[in-house]
């Protein structure tokens, strides 16, 4: 082959492959200047935030292609941020990771949060009702041995900003990221907490319209009372939530309407701790176990085994001094005793806690 041949041809062989990298850089330069080089770099720096504990791809499943950012460490505090945001969201998720102590009440009022069940002591709050559908929280207990007390606290507050946690779908990949973070978190910091499987059907709050016959109790008021004794208290409906393990457990006796008669409440680690400060701030006899209460409250108390630590049983009737027409018919003070210790008995079986006592 001539000179004038090969020549030419090796040219539009240069000219080409000159083409080739003047394109390549600027795409890059548009990648750059449009953001996706900052797109590609937080996604990459989920895979490591919250010091490698974040359940990065549950995270990308909940909010579902919107752009991420994430703090790389727990910080001073022990929580751990996601933002999301994109033109039509601004949203975002924190994680908490605390120790029992000089923690707060753990449920909100206003409704029963619902258990997490499936080997998991936790619950989920959201309110289809309310004025945040939102926003959502997850909570488990984690207990890091047999020792009363020894554990740590694990909150996912998230906020999608669109709505959504009506999908049962959104609730499972929300309680997913918390419980798949929990336990990288548990493992990393050496703190032995059983692991439970992945949560199905995750539940709602319990709202004050969600009663139902006391015939038709399944959950936590199975079994507190029978029909007569039910009769004579002038109970006719129950709200109630799983027997599943949760950090707060209730059930509420109501009227024919729903109207609030007894409650119930089983309180384990923080949670109990905090309610058990507001009794002894109360010198007006509210919680006895023996004698008849004037008010129908009444409290016993267990010894459990890591984060449970001492947990709190508590019964209360209506009872308001200044309007005595609403409280509950007379109440039969003994066969309510009676009601909170099986009540407590069976929260105190599915805790693993000791026989509940009298304080």
């Amino acid at each position: 082959m001539s000179d004038d041949v090969r020549f030419p041809r090796s040219r539009r062989v240069r000219r080409a492959a000159a083409w080739t990298v003047t394109a390549a850089v600027l795409a890059g330069a548009l990648f750059w200047v449009s953001g996706g080089y900052d797109s590609w770099r937080d996604d990459r720096a989920l895979d490591s935030a919250c010091d490698g504990d974040l359940a990065a791809g549950a995270v990308r499943e909940l909010f579902d292609g919107v752009s991420l950012t994430s703090s790389a460490h727990w910080g001073d505090r022990r929580h751990c941020t996601v933002g999301a945001s994109d033109d039509d969201t601004d949203a975002g998720l924190v994680l908490w990771a605390r120790d029992t102590e000089g923690l707060g009440e753990l449920a909100d009022v206003g409704g029963f949060d619902a258990p997490l069940g499936h080997g998991w002591t936790g619950s989920f709050r959201f309110d289809p009702d309310g004025e945040d559908p939102d926003e959502a929280r997850a909570t488990l207990l984690l207990s890091c041995g047999k020792g009363s007390g020894n554990g740590r606290v694990m909150t996912a507050d998230a906020d999608l900003g669109r709505g959504g946690f009506d999908d049962p779908v959104t609730r499972e990949r929300l309680v997913a990221v918390l419980t798949e973070t929990a336990t990288a978190y548990t493992r990393r910091t050496g703190c032995a907490a059983p692991v439970g499987e992945r949560v199905r059907n995750v539940g709602v709050t319990t709202t004050l319209r969600d009663h139902k016959p006391v015939a038709d109790a399944t959950g936590s008021c199975a079994g507190l009372l029978d029909g007569g004794t039910a009769a004579r208290w002038g109970v006719r409906t129950v709200r109630e939530i799983p027997t599943a393990p949760a950090p707060v457990e209730d059930c509420a006796l109501g009227g024919l309407r729903g109207t609030f008669l007894y409650g119930f409440t089983a309180r384990y680690g923080p949670a109990a701790a905090w309610e058990q400060t507001q009794l002894d701030h109360r010198r007006d006899a509210e919680a006895r176990t023996g004698a008849d209460a004037p008010n129908a409250r009444y409290v016993l108390t267990a010894r459990c085994p890591g984060v449970g630590g001492t947990a709190l049983f508590q019964v209360g009737a209506l009872h308001d001094v200044d309007a005595p027409e609403l409280a509950a018919p007379a109440v039969d003070h003994e066969e309510l005793r009676a009601a909170l210790r099986r009540f407590a008995e069976r929260s105190a079986k599915n805790h693993g806690c000791e026989e509940p006592r009298a304080v």
